[in-house]
């Protein structure tokens, strides 16, 4: 719990609206939490008025102040409600830096790292938490395999980071969508680094463009999000990335490993004059495995604590998964949703 003035005095001004904002009514108001979701509203909480295709979350501002809500972050200020309300340019890009402020910033305190790309999030992110796992970070994996939406809205993922906190939680690793970067769900984070697997054809029906859908995977890669970008040498898109990146650049690429030997269960390989052993198969997740192996190398991880890691990932849901049906020909169990995963899978089974 905080007064509104305290929450906006933690968010400079260009980070609330990028531009000038202004108070209409009294800071000195108990806020209890941020929220965009008028059904969730409790007292005290300050509700963002977010505009979307469909809806308009300043139609149901009256509705958030009958259920409690001591304050409104909007766009254009709503008659009829006499509740302090903050005027922005861009509620949605707003909501994240007031979310962050609110909650104290835990991104700041923990190791966040985002993994974005078309294809192997899911994989490396969770590869990653294995290897931050086993360094003695106290670790936790957000994406597609814990939650309705890879990334959630940024009210969501900043009361899950403070909760996190609060638990003693130091590291998080999240896989960060297109559709999170385009609709601002990330916007008020800091991540320690951020890795970029590859970009192929997806979300069309979201971004319209495949360059407006590349747009917004690149845009994790500037300083408003993370220090350190960790990048898909052999894949052109994250070459582009790697060019233009206004942060420090880490590459990786298939040459890293060596003596690569692959079955449907395992991979192994040579990385840094060091054998490594992951228990889950497929040719193509080496390349995920050096991703996870080189942004924690870059964040300070020994190669031994990235080899024990690695050595500690097993079966990862409907990634490559090897399922013993007792016949005589496999079965493989893959999300793959894009022709260039489906292709990986297909040639590595």
């Amino acid at each position: 719990m905080a007064s509104l003035g305290e929450v906006l005095a933690r968010v400079d001004a260009s980070e609330v609206a990028r531009g000038d904002y202004r108070v209409s009514g009294t800071t000195n108001v108990e806020i209890t939490d941020v929220t965009h979701d008028s059904r969730t509203v409790q007292r005290g909480a300050m509700f963002c008025c977010v505009r979307g295709e469909e809806r308009d979350g300043h139609d149901f501002a009256a509705q958030a102040v009958h259920s409690g809500a001591s304050a409104l972050l909007v766009e254009r200020e709503v008659s009829g409600v006499e509740v302090t309300q903050v005027v922005v340019r861009d509620v949605r890009r707003a909501m994240g830096y007031v979310a962050a402020a609110f909650h104290q910033h835990p991104s700041r305190e923990l190791t966040v790292v985002g993994v974005t790309g078309t294809n192997g999030k899911t994989t490396t992110a969770q590869m990653l938490g294995a290897i931050l796992t086993q360094s003695g970070k106290r670790t936790s994996v957000f994406g597609t395999l814990t939650g309705a939406r890879t990334t959630p809205e940024a009210p969501e993922l900043q009361r899950t980071l403070a909760s996190e906190r609060a638990k003693g939680t130091t590291a998080v690793v999240m896989e960060v969508s297109s559709h999170a970067l385009a609709l601002q769900r990330v916007a008020g984070m800091q991540f320690a680094a951020a890795v970029f697997t590859n970009l192929g054809h997806d979300h069309l029906d979201f971004h319209r463009t495949h360059d407006a859908y590349f747009a917004a995977k690149a845009s994790l890669f500037s300083p408003d999000y993370t220090t350190l970008a960790v990048i898909n040498r052999d894949d052109s898109y994250g070459r582009k990335i790697a060019d233009s990146a206004t942060v420090p650049v880490v590459t990786f690429g298939r040459d890293d490993a060596t003596d690569v030997t692959v079955d449907a269960s395992q991979a192994q390989f040579t990385w840094r004059k060091t054998r490594v052993r992951c228990g889950i198969g497929g040719d193509f997740n080496v390349l995920n495995a050096l991703a996870a192996a080189t942004a924690a190398a870059s964040l300070g991880t020994s190669v031994a604590d990235v080899v024990s890691g690695l050595a500690a990932v097993g079966r990862i849901p409907g990634r490559f998964e090897n399922v013993n049906a007792g016949g005589a020909f496999a079965v493989i169990v893959d999300y793959a949703h894009t022709p260039e995963a489906l292709r990986n899978v297909l040639a590595s089974a």
